[in-house]
């Protein structure tokens, strides 16, 4: 639910990210609970829009590497924020994704994609956790001469015993929501596809059955599984 919580929020540095604590465990119930990368959206306070208050997801697919969120489902996903009495200042900001290794350092997919979906906000945020509990979080200007300054993270943790004693419904009922959302919106690719995609000449091939499955989307999330698999999922393998 889009504005679920109210934290009590400690002061600190206004050039800081700094997380509420039921917004951190989610984010990282969904950083562990597949072998994929995730994204999904900060929703910041009103009165500061670098507490993140909630993270919320929307379908997507997902690799060990990549993340490409459905455009459609990001479009629904911003009605509902309008809806609720949201600005885009709060919702379509801060873009938060999960690392299934242990470096949180963008790649050059993460720089592009920040790039498509966010180059055209006045200013937003790009963060990424690592399963290692690393982090990286870096704010961009795109007014005037623009610019880029790496952000420390925090967690509220001061704000957890009045979350917990001012919850709504049970902790094991949260978790259950999580896992809902988790199911409906994270969808990895195959690891392993049925049938290789079609290749124009003289050596052409077909998909045969699975034609009708395969997506430019499954090409491009592929390719690159493909290209980094060796050195960036190394310290997944047992």
């Amino acid at each position: 639910m889009i504005g679920m919580y109210e934290p009590r929020r400690r002061e600190r540095p206004l050039t800081s990210l700094m997380f509420s604590p039921l917004a951190w465990l989610k984010l990282q119930y969904f950083c562990h609970a597949g072998k994929t990368e995730i994204a999904g959206f900060g929703i910041t306070a009103q009165d500061d829009l670098l507490y993140v208050e909630d993270f919320l997801t929307v379908r997507q697919r997902t690799s060990p590497v990549t993340v490409a969120m459905d455009d459609t489902a990001v479009a629904d996903f911003s009605d509902r924020c309008v809806d609720a009495g949201l600005s885009p200042q709060r919702y379509l900001r801060v873009w938060c994704h999960t690392h299934p290794g242990s470096s949180p350092e963008p790649s050059g997919v993460d720089e592009a994609t920040f790039e498509r979906v966010f180059g055209f906000c006045d200013w937003a945020v790009m963060f990424i956790v690592s399963r290692a509990g690393k982090t990286f979080a870096r704010l961009s200007f795109h007014v005037g001469p623009g610019g880029a300054m790496q952000l420390p993270v925090s967690v509220d943790w001061s704000a957890w015993p009045s979350t917990v004693r001012n919850a709504s419904g049970p902790m094991a009922m949260l978790s259950a929501t999580w896992q809902a959302e988790y199911a409906a919106n994270i969808h990895p690719i195959p690891e392993v596809f049925p049938a290789s995609p079609v290749v124009s000449g003289p050596n052409a091939k077909t998909l045969g059955p699975a034609a009708d499955v395969w997506t430019e989307l499954d090409q491009q999330i592929w390719e690159e599984f493909e290209h980094h698999e060796r050195t960036y999922c190394d310290d997944l393998r047992p």
